[in-house]
């Protein structure tokens, strides 16, 4: 009977990859899907590899943002009215850990597995003979008002000093960069430490076949 060291569950970008590494260590892997690598992913990354977050998800701070979760118009959150007593304990800790000093603490656990992640990529697609898909073209986050960008200099005080290399951009430099940009933005930030994919399930699959190589 053939020996499995670890059981993998999902063939998307996170369980092949920690399957593949598992195998690099020794580790005999059996990766678990009802399709191939790759074949059912979710793309719920957009096809971006994350090298340039700074802070992590907080809980929301304005009145605003509050008012539209609770009444279930934010695209990126939703909640089940009878489950909120049990998770309330949870509620509580995740808006103390929320405050800018924890955030900023939380940033520098984080930087160093954020460093990793284009390089880590990278060497799995130059093994799978996948570099095709790779753009290092950066990461152009836009912001609707001066406000709001102005919110995030905290943010841009630590990219400084995690030494991430960003850029500042006024509205005319940016429709200058992105000719499909019509809409106002009042800023725009360039982060360059991030990447992109062209076809995110072939790159997953090719990833899947390394094992087999």
């Amino acid at each position: 009977m053939t020996r499995t060291d670890a059981v993998v569950l999902g063939a998307g970008i996170v369980g092949t990859s920690v399957a593949l590494h598992l195998v690099k260590r020794g580790l005999s892997v059996a990766l678990v899907d009802r399709r191939g690598p790759g074949e059912e992913t979710s793309y719920g990354n957009a096809g971006i590899i994350e090298g340039a977050t700074i802070y992590p998800p907080a809980f929301p701070k304005g009145f605003s943002e509050l008012a539209s979760i609770a009444l279930k118009r934010a695209s990126g959150t939703n909640y089940h009215l009878a489950f909120l007593p049990q998770i309330a304990p949870w509620l509580l800790s995740f808006r103390f850990w929320s405050t800018p000093q924890h955030l900023a603490a939380t940033a520098r656990l984080m930087r160093p597995l954020f460093d990793l992640a284009v390089a880590e990529h990278e060497f799995l697609m130059m093994e799978s003979g996948a570099q095709s898909y790779l753009r290092k073209t950066g990461w152009l986050i836009l912001y609707r008002s001066e406000c709001t960008f102005a919110a995030t200099s905290s943010e841009r005080g630590l990219a400084s000093e995690f030494g991430i290399p960003y850029r500042v951009l006024d509205v005319e430099a940016a429709r200058n960069l992105y000719y499909l940009l019509r809409v106002f933005i009042a800023a725009d930030q360039i982060c360059s430490l991030s990447a992109g994919t062209r076809e995110n399930g072939a790159l997953r699959s090719s990833f899947g076949n390394i094992s087999h190589k």
